[in-house]
């Protein structure tokens, strides 16, 4: 194993998804524009790249699909669909509460701001949200993706760059 490989393996070069804030492995474009880019030589190595473009895409395939969810059931309110996005993933796979006040609040993100009963409203259908099967199962999916790319990346990339 060459110097850059044992780098590439330390540092394990990663990006993140938009919206919902997650961080997954770089694939093969992340690559081409890193000084990692000779790694794409090796066709095992991006072999075991093109399987983790694939997850990625499916992942991306799942905050869409849980866009669209969120931009029908919210469609008469308005509300900041990007930071609901990440509010709803974040609220089913890692727990926590929104805040009410001016306006309704996760972490650093605001949901969306109005009258108090507007804000109950959007409250109680986020609420009911997260108990919401369908919403549940795309956001563990989501996660179960992520999971997955971690440990394809642990295992097969590290592998290929040994048997290299």
């Amino acid at each position: 194993m060459d110097l850059m490989e044992k780098e590439y393996l330390e540092d394990k070069p990663s990006m993140d998804i938009n919206i919902i804030e997650i961080n997954v492995p770089c694939g093969i474009h992340c690559l081409e524009n890193s000084k990692y880019r000779d790694l794409l030589k090796n066709e095992n190595f991006r072999a075991q790249l093109e399987v983790v473009d694939s997850l990625t895409d499916l992942i991306n395939t799942n905050v869409d699909t849980l866009k669209r969810e969120l931009e029908d059931i919210f469609s008469n309110y308005n509300v900041n669909i990007y930071n609901l996005i990440y509010t709803i993933f974040r609220l089913i796979e890692y727990g926590g509460d929104v805040i009410i006040g001016n306006g309704i609040k996760y972490n650093d993100k605001i949901i969306a701001e109005g009258n108090f009963e507007t804000l109950m409203q959007i409250y109680k259908k986020i609420e009911d949200i997260r108990k919401n099967s369908n919403i549940i199962s795309i956001c563990d999916e989501i996660r179960y993706l992520e999971e997955a790319l971690w440990e394809h990346f642990n295992k097969n990339l590290r592998r290929s760059l040994y048997e290299s």
